[in-house]
């Protein structure tokens, strides 16, 4: 049987009480654990999504391909984040990649529900999700690429040293040769 231990803990950090056996049966019943070597692709555009994940451990990229080929990362998650489609059931617009290795528990739409029925604190959580991506798509509509990048910085100061640049450069919509400039400049003022 599969380790649920930190899944296990981050609901009983959500719900702020120990789990019961119950809880503990049903929630290692309607989630799948699964491990992924880097660069797996978890979700593809074009596909009925129906699935949430949580990740235990590595780090994900939700991206879109625009009508050129061109990728842009939308969101990175990592360890102890959610990352999907808020779409979901429908026919999903993003591909999710695994960016390092990494350990995800997967779980159904509907399993998804029937958990955040129960557990109201993982709606709260959840929402938050929904307004951190708002601020990510109203960031990337009326910021420049230098006060994306001091954002990234400073919200999130671990995750560039995990990132190759030119998914950062993705992630800003800036060019890689443009993200240098942005790091020339910015080590300068430093």
């Amino acid at each position: 049987m599969a380790d649920y231990s930190i899944l296990y803990s981050y609901f009983e950090h959500i719900n702020k009480q120990p789990l019961t056996p119950e809880e503990m049966a049903e929630i290692h019943r309607v989630f799948r654990k699964n491990t992924y070597k880097k660069k797996t692709m978890v979700m593809k555009a074009g596909e009925a999504n129906t699935l949430h994940y949580y990740i235990e451990k590595g780090l994900l990229r939700m991206y879109i391909i625009d009508q050129n080929g061109k990728e842009f990362n939308i969101l990175f998650a990592r360890e102890r984040q959610w990352i999907g489609d808020l779409g979901t059931p429908a026919e999903t617009p993003y591909f999710i990649e695994t960016v390092e290795d990494s350990i995800v528990y997967s779980i159904s739409e509907e399993n998804f529900h029937t958990l955040y029925k129960r557990y109201i604190a993982l709606a709260n959580y959840i929402r938050k999700s929904y307004v951190f991506l708002q601020k990510r798509f109203v960031s990337i509509l009326s910021k420049t690429a230098e006060e994306n990048y001091e954002e990234l910085v400073n919200d999130y100061p671990g995750l560039l040293q995990r990132l190759p640049q030119y998914q950062i450069s993705s992630y800003l919509g800036v060019t890689p040769v443009f993200l240098s400039k942005i790091l020339a400049k910015r080590a300068k003022k430093d």
